[in-house]
């Protein structure tokens, strides 16, 4: 009798590991992403709640966040400086931006010594269309062309067309 138990016991705890597997892979996070701010005024809180305290107060719309993963409604998101906070999810845009990290160069092409189309500031945000290798292809006030990406952040290819060019 003693075996039957201990058989049972085994078969138990296979079971209620396989659920729990099964739970956990159901409930797997989406990989990290980028999304922009959809307005002007986004509450950054400490938490998945409006219970939470407010950390940062976002005052620009079109910001590059990267979403780190979501719950309930909620948003976790790491900001350009490294923050990481929580937004109600429909404070965010599925609109790809970039936020300009040190002063760079846009240029017409794709290469280090293509035509000067504008010189860009720290802080400057632009929407992303494409990437050409280490290029990323910006529109900003109503200029475009493409950025080397190590001067931006938010400029990761996932989900853009690699193969349009102006």
């Amino acid at each position: 009798m003693r075996s039957l138990d201990t058989t049972l016991g085994k078969c138990a705890a296979l079971v209620v590991a396989a659920a729990l597997f099964s739970l956990n892979s159901a409930g797997a996070e989406a990989p990290a992403h980028f999304m922009s701010l959809r307005v002007n005024s986004v509450e950054g809180r400490q938490g998945p709640s409006a219970n939470q305290r407010v950390a940062w107060l976002y005052q620009r719309a079109d910001l590059p966040v990267q979403v780190l993963g979501e719950r309930d409604g909620w948003s976790h998101v790491r900001d350009p400086d490294g923050d990481e906070v929580w937004m109600r999810s429909e404070d965010l845009n599925p609109r790809r931006t970039v936020y300009v990290r040190e002063e760079t160069t846009l240029r017409r092409t794709a290469r280090s010594g293509g035509h000067v189309v504008a010189y860009l500031m720290p802080g400057v945000i632009g929407a992303v269309t494409a990437c050409d290798g280490d290029w990323r292809r910006v529109a900003i006030g109503g200029r475009i062309g493409w950025v080397q990406n190590a001067a931006l952040w938010g400029g990761e290819c996932a989900g853009l067309d690699t193969s349009i060019r102006p």
